[in-house]
């Protein structure tokens, strides 16, 4: 096949036979069926963009630094829109005990409220996906991303705590943190 494909059809269909393409779109619509479900929930200013950032946040507070690193962002970037998360209540942040340089970021109550209502949110999309496939085929499905995510990231950018153990994963669950 030449390289670039001619027209439009000859682009989509080499690339809809990627598995970044099926992730990306997973992750899509994953993503608004959480914003969806947090908005009839009550979390009506919860923007499509905050997972990004929310998702790599330790629940004990973490540095603006480790959380663009986690999220693959400039500290700019991520200083940025954390504003915006700020503004909604649902983080605070203060300066480092440790390093004058560093601020650290933690949820406030209603953050807490949100990553609550988030983690069964989640748990209800995951089983809506499962049962779009045969048994057990989400679980083989998950398990082959975990396996992928653990060689191609083996130090893993949100941390070795955050990880589930195999024995978790085969339980369908995540090994809890300390910190959570």
């Amino acid at each position: 096949m030449p390289f670039p494909p001619k027209g439009t059809e000859g682009l989509r269909k080499p690339r809809s036979t990627k598995l970044y393409r099926s992730l990306t779109r997973t992750l899509r619509v994953y993503n608004r069926l959480l914003v969806e479900r947090l908005r009839a929930r009550g979390f009506d200013d919860f923007s499509p963009a905050f997972p990004s950032l929310l998702s790599n946040l330790d629940a004990d507070g973490t540095r603006i630094g480790v959380l663009a690193g986690r999220a693959g962002v400039t500290r700019q970037a991520a200083g940025q829109l954390l504003r915006e998360i700020e503004r909604c209540g649902y983080v605070k942040r203060w300066d480092s005990p440790t390093d004058a340089r560093a601020t650290v970021i933690a949820f406030t109550p209603r953050g807490k409220r949100l990553l609550a209502t988030v983690l069964e949110l989640v748990e209800q999309i995951e089983g809506d996906f499962a049962t779009m496939l045969g048994p057990g085929e989400f679980d083989r499905a998950r398990e082959a991303l975990f396996q992928i995510a653990d060689r191609v990231d083996p130090g893993s950018a949100l941390g070795a705590g955050d990880l589930p153990r195999r024995e978790d994963r085969a339980r369908g669950g995540a090994r809890r943190n300390s910190k959570t």
